[in-house]
């Protein structure tokens, strides 16, 4: 994938990295701190063959997805889905 810009975030006094990254058919955001992700949810879309992804990079979708992956860690929905898995396991 190609990065296409970094948006940097702070966020309860930590510093995020959102990342906007795309490919020929799918455009990608992830939120990242420390060079690592910040944690397992991605926002993408998936473009049609017939659309050029880089032309979507400047306009709709992408400032909702990055709003998406922001609120990802404000919700803390990570955080959630991760106790409900601990008691899947169980």
């Amino acid at each position: 994938m190609h990065l296409f810009r970094t948006i940097p975030w702070q966020y309860d006094d930590h510093d995020y990295e959102i990342r906007v990254l795309y490919d020929d058919r799918v455009i990608n955001v992830v939120a990242f701190i420390n060079n690592h992700p910040a944690n397992g949810y991605r926002c993408q879309v998936q473009i049609p063959k017939a659309v050029d992804a880089k032309s979507l990079l400047e306009r709709h979708p992408v400032p909702e997805l990055v709003e998406a992956c922001k609120n990802s860690i404000m919700q803390k929905r990570w955080e959630a889905l991760s106790q409900v898995m601990q008691g899947a396991r169980a």
